[in-house]
């Protein structure tokens, strides 16, 4: 299912962040092939969310406007109340629904919607450069669909260590987020951003000697 050309179906909506005083609601997903992509609803007057846990993935998303077949019973169904409807059927304002696998579910009232994506070409191109030149030896980079850095390395007591050395060369000072995917610490995934978007993200897997 996509929504704006962006296959949406299983996505994870990992952030929702809200401007009231912008009129602006931003959606940060994460897709199955691990690229990141935010939806940013501009003129946002009204939204409901329920149902917002720790783990929300998508089925899909969809746009209801003025004009549309079904646009006035989804508004009924919700229900948005006789102001928000009117505004809708007038083309005022769009409903954009969220249908959830599992997690967060609900509409926004806004004007329109864009999105950003994750990955730069220049980006990668620069990132892979600086990574084949930064990598001890044992230390490997693959990249995956999506654009995701991946690289092994050796497991041991020097392994986060050396995410870190690696990590102040290829950020240049950015925001930086280094977080644990794993319990055991094999499984470290980094995040630079240029601006408010993420400009590239490596995930660090260990490798113990008998793998």
């Amino acid at each position: 299912m996509a929504f704006l050309n962006v296959e949406v179906h299983d996505a994870e909506v990992t952030s929702v962040r809200m401007d009231r005083e912008k009129m602006l609601l931003q959606l940060e997903l994460v897709l199955h092939t691990r690229e990141t992509v935010w939806f940013d609803f501009q003129g946002a007057e009204e939204w409901s969310l329920p149902g917002l846990g720790t783990q929300n993935v998508l089925f899909d998303i969809r746009e209801r406007r003025a004009g549309m077949a079904g646009t006035a019973e989804r508004c009924a169904e919700w229900p948005l109340g006789a102001v928000w409807t009117q505004k809708v059927l007038a083309g005022e304002l769009a409903l954009y629904e969220f249908e959830p696998s599992v997690g967060m579910r609900g509409y926004v009232l806004a004007r329109a919607v864009t999105e950003t994506r994750t990955w730069e070409e220049s980006s990668l191109q620069g990132v892979s450069i600086e990574l084949d030149f930064l990598l001890k030896p044992g230390w490997k980079r693959t990249m995956e669909d999506g654009g995701n850095h991946m690289v092994t390395g050796p497991a041991g007591p020097e392994f986060v260590s050396e995410i870190w050395r690696i990590a102040q060369f290829i950020t240049y000072g950015d925001y930086m987020r280094l977080e644990k995917l794993d319990d055991a610490g094999h499984v470290y995934r980094l995040m630079s951003r240029a601006r408010k978007y993420i400009a590239f993200q490596v995930t660090f897997h260990a490798l113990h000697e008998d793998v």
